[in-house]
C-alpha cells in the first residue's frame, strides 16, 4: 500500500516538474500615497476620456463607471476630513461632468474645461493628502507608475476580449516568438508579431489603455527627475521599454506581446531601480510539486504506522 501511494504521488510531481515554468507574478509590495497617486491620474484620464465622447452615450458611460472605480465615496470622505471646500468643489465638476456624459448636445469645450477643472481640483486634493516626502521619493513614484501600468494591462484584455489576465505574468506564453500553434484557445492573444492586428472588441477599454500609457510615461519623466543618479542604467530601460508598449498597444498587436514588455522589461527595470519588495507567487505545477511532496511525507510516516497498531 506504502509503495502504491508513493509511486502515485511521485508520479504527480514529476509531472508537475515537467510542465512547470519559471514564470513568477509581480506582487508589488503596496503603499498607500503610490495608490492615492495612482488613482488621481487614473481618474484624471477617465475625466478627460468622457469629455472626449460625450457625444457617445457607450463609450462615455463606460469611461464613467470605470472613473467610479478609482474616486469614490471612500476618497471623498477622506478627503472631506482633510479639506471639506475642495471636496465639495470637486464633487460638483465631477457631477457636471458626468451630467453631460452621452447627451447629444453637450457642448465639447464645456465638457474638456470641467475635466481640466477636475484635474485642478485633484491635483489639490493630492496635495492634502500626499505628503511632499511621497510626492518627492522615487520609490513611492515607482509604484505608482506600476500601478498605472497595471490598469493599462487590465484595459487591453478588455479591450481585445482576452479570457487570461494580462496583470499575472503566469499566463504569458514564453515561446510566443517561436510557435503560433501555442497560441490557440487563447481569445485575445493569439497571432503572432507581425501578423494582422488583433481585433478590439472594446473600443472605450482600447481609449483607455492608450490614454493610460501616455499618462505612465509622463509619470516616469517625473520620476526621472528625482530619481537617484544609480538608477540611471535601469531607468533607460525601462523609458524604452515604455516606447515600445505604447507602439505595441498602438499596434493592436496581441496580449502576449503587450504583456511581456511588462512583465520582462519594466517591471523588473523598476524592481531592480529601487530594490522595490516583489512577492513572487508560485505557479501551479510547483505548488504541485511541493504539495506532492509533503504527501509523500506524510505517506511514509502514516501508513506504516496504521499497519503496524493493526498488527
Amino acid at each position: 500500500m506504502k509503495q502504491v501511494f508513493s509511486v502515485s504521488l511521485m508520479i504527480i510531481m514529476f509531472s508537475g516538474a515537467l510542465v512547470s515554468q519559471p514564470a513568477f507574478a509581480h506582487n508589488f509590495v503596496q503603499n498607500s500615497d503610490a495608490g492615492l497617486i495612482a488613482k488621481i491620474q487614473e481618474f484624471k484620464v477617465e475625466s478627460k476620456l468622457i469629455a472626449d465622447n460625450t457625444s457617445n452615450s457607450t463609450l462615455a458611460q463606460w469611461h464613467v463607471s470605470k472613473s467610479q472605480e478609482y474616486w469614490g465615496s471612500n476618497e471623498f470622505g477622506v478627503l472631506s476630513q482633510t479639506n471639506s471646500s475642495l471636496a465639495t468643489q470637486l464633487s460638483t465638476s465631477i457631477d457636471d461632468l458626468y451630467s453631460m456624459a452621452g447627451q447629444q448636445n453637450a457642448d465639447s469645450v464645456t465638457a474638456n474645461q470641467t475635466a481640466d477643472e477636475i484635474g485642478r481640483l485633484l491635483d489639490l486634493a493630492e496635495s492634502e493628502e500626499v505628503s511632499s516626502s511621497s510626492q518627492n521619493n522615487a520609490t513611492i513614484q515607482a509604484l505608482a507608475i506600476v500601478g498605472v501600468i497595471n490598469e493599462v494591462l487590465k484595459d487591453y484584455g478588455d479591450a481585445i476580449g482576452s479570457k487570461v489576465d494580462l496583470t499575472n505574468m503566469n499566463n504569458m506564453n514564453m515561446n510566443s516568438s517561436s510557435s503560433g500553434s501555442s497560441m490557440k484557445g487563447m481569445s485575445g492573444m493569439n497571432g503572432m508579431s507581425g501578423m494582422p492586428s488583433t481585433q478590439i472588441v472594446n473600443v472605450a477599454a482600447y481609449q483607455s489603455a492608450q490614454a493610460l500609457t501616455d499618462t505612465a510615461q509622463n509619470m516616469f519623466n517625473n520620476l526621472q527627475s528625482i530619481a537617484p543618479s544609480g538608477t540611471s542604467p535601469y531607468l533607460d530601460k525601462v523609458a524604452t521599454a515604455l516606447d515600445e508598449l505604447k507602439q505595441k498597444i498602438d499596434a493592436k498587436e496581441t496580449g502576449n506581446d503587450v504583456m511581456m514588455v511588462v512583465h520582462e522589461q519594466i517591471h523588473p527595470n523598476l524592481i531592480s531601480a529601487f530594490n522595490i519588495q516583489a512577492v513572487p507567487e508560485f505557479p501551479m505545477p510547483i505548488l504541485l510539486v511541493m504539495i506532492s511532496f509533503v504527501g509523500i511525507i506524510v505517506m511514509s510516516r502514516v501508513i506504516p504506522s496504521r499497519l503496524n497498531a493493526k498488527k
